[in-house]
């Protein structure tokens, strides 16, 4: 089997995209964002590939920008114009900030394919650069707008994959891997070690066997909303047949009717939850027990004690008596959100399917609200 970063960070996002993308080969459409990064990486391959540790002049790297530049997925000239201008501010930032300390990479867009856990695994490094005093650093270009919590990047499996290719092909350990944040202009630094290696190992073997037993389900996610394939998804189908006439009216109405309920429940709550804040100071602040209502209806406050049993304590109550055993549960929520996470291998996942005594399916409704979301 041959995979890709990409191919494997898709299939942990959404298996369902994974098997339109890379098995079926469906075709996917082109964006202004797809084509700006593209057009920044290559300008700065460009940028960087030279044989003297001195860089390009500010109007080179224009040069260089204009004789790369991607004009796919753009809506119009306009568009264009603008994602053009700012890929232009952009690469006369990242001059200022890198061509003072310019010095001849020790690899550059460099095409590996390295073998994990009997999977081919291919990339493209941006660039390794050696760092003074000893040491080699690998940098990936990002186009993103934000910065994302550190935590995701010490857990960023593109830089661990090339943590595995550095060993692999040069025998070298990187001492440091960095996102380099091209539109804010900051760099993310982190560290891999041999447990991360052997952890990413595992992943992409996990990853491989799902693929190999057919686990396409979909999956939601954030990019939903942007997948190329919504037409075809299991979770879309229903609103691309109601596009096209719909076919059940009457399903719709109820559709609509729990929807509006739904709504009107959770603004309910929210009220709730603000009267019971105010309601609970008030009582505080005047000692009252109770509150009464115009009708006669009253409120009572009672104090709720909740607590923790000390496990240890309990434990060396009960394992004498030989009731400890039976104070050991398996939480059925947690063990079907570890099965649904689609971290475990096919097998290790139909077991614990089957280990269940009873096999019971049920259902509940969620609404997920598009005005709700943006507020």
């Amino acid at each position: 089997m041959k995979l890709s970063y990409s191919s494997i960070s898709t299939y942990e996002t959404c298996p369902a995209k994974y098997k339109f993308q890379y098995e079926d080969r469906l075709p996917t459409q082109g964006s202004p964002a797809l084509s700006f990064g593209d057009s920044l990486h290559r300008a700065l391959r460009r940028f960087h590939d030279r044989p003297v540790p001195v860089a390009p002049t500010l109007p080179e790297l224009h040069e260089m920008l204009e004789g790369e530049w991607l004009s796919d997925g753009y809506r119009d000239q306009a568009e264009e114009r603008l994602y053009r201008d700012h890929a232009w501010q952009v690469l006369a930032e990242y001059h200022t900030a890198n061509a003072d300390s310019f010095r001849i990479p020790a690899a550059l867009e460099f095409r590996f394919t390295v073998e994990v856990e009997g999977v081919q695994i291919s990339g493209v490094i941006d660039r390794m650069d050696r760092i003074p005093g000893g040491g080699y650093e690998i940098i990936d270009y990002k186009t993103n707008r934000r910065l994302p919590p550190k935590a995701v990047v010490d857990r960023d499996l593109q830089l661990s994959v090339y943590y595995l290719a550095a060993k692999e092909i040069w025998g070298i350990e990187p001492e440091r891997l960095t996102l380099y944040f091209l539109l804010p202009g900051e760099r993310m630094t982190t560290v891999r070690t041999p447990a991360d290696a052997d952890d990413v190992r595992r992943r992409i073997a996990t990853v491989a066997e799902r693929i190999e037993a057919g686990k396409f389900e979909p999956r939601q996610n954030p990019l939903c909303d942007w997948c190329d394939f919504q037409r075809l998804c299991p979770l879309y189908r229903h609103k691309y047949e109601k596009e096209e006439g719909d076919p059940a009216p009457r399903m719709t109405e109820m559709v609509d009717e729990w929807i509006t309920l739904k709504r009107e429940d959770w603004q309910g709550y929210r009220r709730l939850e603000d009267l019971k804040a105010l309601i609970n100071a008030f009582c505080e602040e005047h000692g009252y027990r109770r509150l009464f209502g115009s009708d006669g209806s009253a409120i009572d406050r009672r104090p709720q004690h909740v607590t923790a049993p000390d496990v240890e304590r309990v434990r060396a109550i009960l394992e004498p008596l030989g009731l400890w055993e039976q104070m050991l549960t398996v939480d059925p929520k947690k063990l079907s959100e570890l099965i649904e996470s689609r971290r475990l291998a096919p097998d290790v996942e139909d077991a614990l399917l089957a280990s269940r005594e009873e096999v019971r399916t049920q259902y509940a409704l969620y609404l997920k609200d598009p005005a709700r979301s943006r507020r």
